[in-house]
């Protein structure tokens, strides 16, 4: 039966949407193998390149790449298998399937996807860690593309709190791209789940993260495009969002950062802009019923403190010389996690600001 996966795959001549229409109409790739030429021609979806296609479909790839997927601890589900997204099937062009390596059951759960810049800020890397912490903890799987920055900050943050992240890839699953993660590859994929829709050995190429975002946008309920350029891919995966109708979301930065243009561009044109977990639960936590939320977790979640500043337990540490992120938590008993939520919600309304080497309040 996987073989036979593979082998509609692979297949040339045959595009995508009619690869799904023949399972439909014969109920599993076996029974397409087995058919003859008038019954494929019968069923009024090939041409005669498509027909001949699948009656000379190549047997020993899929073997080879069969042994491959056994070798690494992976497979591949096809989209009417019930573990399959059903969000990721209402797209359009949604893929055959999938090759995955990990908690398969991550791709039934509610899903942000959290994509930006590959050369974010540090208060970039650190909102997004935050973010991704905060709605892990709150229920959702975090879902991104494991490039640098961004991607990399989401799924670090996603696995700070438990294990629920997902990596959407541009390459085949035994190809890990950036190099540099194999780490973060190998923790995804023991504690998380590892996808892709391209074949194993395939190896990175600009054309393929395109159809590589519509995965990540696909699997997810909603996009939070944390720090992006005017140019950036996430913009794409933004549109792309959009376009599956799904709600669109962006974190604001300063008009100063080069990486806060694209983010502000996404708003004017009518993303929600995003200053607390709070304004991405307000649009999409009625999907599903929500885990222990994070002001459970922790008393002293950003969304808690709509208080007066002079209220703020934190803010009251802060002065107007700086103090490092170390003496905050030191000083408050907290831990990282939430210091640094506290911190980027005062940073947000302006209250403080990071600047040489801790923060300082603002007059």
């Amino acid at each position: 039966m996987l073989k036979d996966w593979l082998k509609l795959h692979y297949l040339r001549s045959v595009s995508l949407a009619q690869k799904r229409a023949l399972v439909n109409f014969f109920g599993c790739p076996v029974d397409i193998f087995a058919a003859d030429q008038p019954c494929l021609s019968d069923s009024g979806i090939l041409s005669e390149a498509g027909i001949n296609a699948v009656l000379t479909a190549n047997e020993n790839l899929p073997q080879n790449d069969l042994e491959l997927l056994e070798s690494i601890g992976s497979q591949f589900i096809g989209f009417d298998d019930p573990k399959f997204s059903d969000l990721l099937n209402e797209i359009p062009s949604p893929p055959l399937g999938l090759f995955v390596k990990g908690n398969i059951n991550l791709l039934k759960q509610p899903q942000i996807a959290i994509v930006g810049s590959r050369n974010p800020s540090p208060s970039g890397k650190k909102t997004t860690q935050a973010f991704a912490a905060e709605l892990t903890a709150m229920g959702f799987t975090i879902t991104s593309g494991m490039a640098a920055g961004i991607d990399s900050c989401a799924h670090s943050g996603s696995l700070s709190v438990n294990n629920a992240t997902i990596a959407v890839m541009g390459t085949g699953i035994d190809r890990v791209y950036p190099a540099t993660h194999r780490e973060l590859y190998r923790e995804i994929s023991e504690k998380g789940l590892i996808v892709t829709e391209f074949a194993p050995g395939t190896p990175p190429h600009r054309a393929h993260f395109p159809q590589r975002n519509r995965i990540i946008s696909g699997l997810s309920m909603g996009t939070l495009v944390a720090e992006a350029g005017i140019r950036s891919g996430s913009l794409i995966t933004a549109r792309l969002a959009a376009e599956q109708g799904r709600e669109v979301f962006a974190i604001p930065g300063s008009i100063h950062l080069p990486t806060s243009h694209g983010c502000h561009h996404l708003i004017r044109l009518g993303a929600k802009l995003v200053e607390s977990v709070q304004d991405i639960t307000d649009e999409i936590g009625h999907f599903f019923n929500q885990a222990t939320p994070v002001s459970q977790i922790s008393a002293e979640s950003p969304q808690s403190h709509s208080e007066h500043p002079a209220e703020h337990p934190l803010y009251n540490l802060i002065d107007y010389a700086p103090i490092s992120i170390d003496q905050i938590i030191a000083l408050s008993g907290l831990t990282t996690e939430q210091v640094s939520s506290i911190l980027i919600d005062l940073e947000l309304r302006g209250l403080i600001a990071e600047m040489n080497g801790g923060y300082q309040r603002l007059p």
